[in-house]
């Protein structure tokens, strides 16, 4: 009979307390009006879909951005003759009426050939959005002579 009872205070009490401190605590957390739970703490890093021509790639693109982050992108270019070209990246804020440009530069004499680096060269294209809402970058490229172009385009949200 007493190893009944040690068997209930070492094996089944434990269990009953924890349940019932388990519960009182998550009751709080879901008490509270502002909560967020977040269970699954494992980011997917959704990349958006580029359109365009197979050359050129935005380095970095990922689908959502949180608002007045600075957004870090950089082009890959696969076409050699491309070399020492400029480059013009834009960012379109797809909710006005007509797209209104919202951040844009340009980068000259780009040359990645030797170095097989990402564009731009020593520098980031990394402008703050600070307002939510769906946006679109063009990331064009043009050769020495200006004769040919290269350009892809995605679509991003800021949140």
């Amino acid at each position: 009979m007493a190893a009944r009872k040690i068997a209930y205070v070492v094996f089944v009490l434990p269990v009953v307390i924890s349940v019932i401190l388990g519960g009182f605590v998550l009751s709080n957390v879901l008490a509270q009006p502002d909560r967020q739970l977040n269970m699954w703490q494992i980011n997917f890093a959704v990349q958006p879909a580029q359109e365009g021509s197979k050359d050129i790639k935005i380095v970095n693109l990922l689908s959502s951005y949180p608002v007045s982050t600075p957004l870090n992108f950089t082009v890959r270019v696969n076409n050699t003759s491309f070399d020492c070209g400029d480059l013009y990246m834009t960012i379109y804020n797809l909710q006005t009426p007509q797209k209104q440009a919202v951040a844009q530069n340009a980068y000259f004499s780009q040359c990645f050939v030797q170095t097989n680096s990402t564009l731009p060269l020593h520098e980031i294209f990394s402008p703050v959005i600070n307002s939510t809402g769906t946006y679109q970058i063009v990331a064009d490229m043009k050769d020495k002579s200006y004769q040919n172009d290269i350009n892809v385009t995605a679509t991003f949200n800021v949140q």
